[in-house]
């Protein structure tokens, strides 16, 4: 069997495990599979309630399988594994982690031949994404080659974007129902690489540019403020996307940024 994995995949990866320098942390990845090759195409953080100590992570369940289902719609999709973080000391999995993994595996409404496990370990500045399968109760280390998004096998199944699904559409329409409750009007445009970018005035000639990623809401945008005087975008600080979720919406990044530029 052949492993690839998506650099978008692992730079999501790298990220939470930044974020969480003191404990355990980790989610989900999914992908693509069939008889010869495995493509892990995203990765996602924990979930909203989630459990975790220095040795000790449990994922939201719930939330996670809601994203699994969003991404599943978007780009046909499906759960490939678990990913976490661990000590420095333990860069493989624990006998839990087997014991869960196969778990999943023993379960035939997944059928899933194996459970990928790659374990994360921070040292310094540097974080070790180690790619490991479980099943037959035992793991085994694997390789896998990192590739970007675009140049995947199935990269034409990922060259999707939210709004052109119809759940996609419904978040849309959901998008500008917030504005207008807010007060606000909301400027969509079409960057020339298929993102929505939402442009909201907050008053003094300044606008907040919201540019949505192909996952969206999955993953957060990208936010800046832009001045109409000195022409700078300036990213912003925000509570809301340090904590993102699928249940936020643009509308709230606007009300958060408003006092901020009063």
């Amino acid at each position: 069997m052949k492993y690839v994995v998506s650099q978008k995949a692992l730079d999501a990866i790298e990220r939470e495990c930044r974020s969480h320098p003191e404990t355990e942390t980790g989610g989900i990845i999914v992908g693509f599979r069939n008889e010869s090759l495995v493509t892990v195409t995203h990765a996602t953080g924990p979930g909203i309630n989630w459990e975790k100590s220095a040795q000790h992570f449990v994922k939201d369940t719930e939330y996670l399988q809601t994203v699994l289902n969003r991404l599943f719609q978007y780009f046909q999709v499906n759960y490939l594994g678990v990913w976490h973080k661990h000590p420095p000391a333990m860069p493989y999995p624990s006998s839990g982690d087997v014991v869960s993994a196969m778990e999943e595996v023993s379960d035939s409404k997944l059928r899933l031949e194996e459970l990928i496990t790659p374990i994360c370990v921070v040292r310094g500045s540097k974080v070790s994404v180690i790619p490991y399968v479980i099943k037959d109760d035992a793991f085994a280390q694997i390789i896998w080659q990192p590739t970007p998004q675009d140049r995947l096998t199935n990269a034409s199944a990922l060259d999707v974007h939210w709004y052109t699904r119809t759940v996609g559409q419904e978040r849309l329409a959901e998008e500008l129902e917030r504005f207008r409750e807010i007060g606000v009007e909301a400027d969509v445009r079409k960057g020339n690489d298929g993102t929505y970018r939402f442009h909201v005035s907050l008053g003094s000639g300044s606008n907040l540019i919201m540019v949505c990623p192909p996952e969206y809401p999955v993953f957060p945008p990208e936010v800046a403020v832009y001045g109409d005087e000195d022409n700078n975008y300036e990213p912003v600080a925000s509570n809301i996307l340090d904590t993102w979720s699928l249940y936020q919406y643009l509308a709230d990044l606007v009300e958060e940024q408003r006092p901020n530029l009063a």
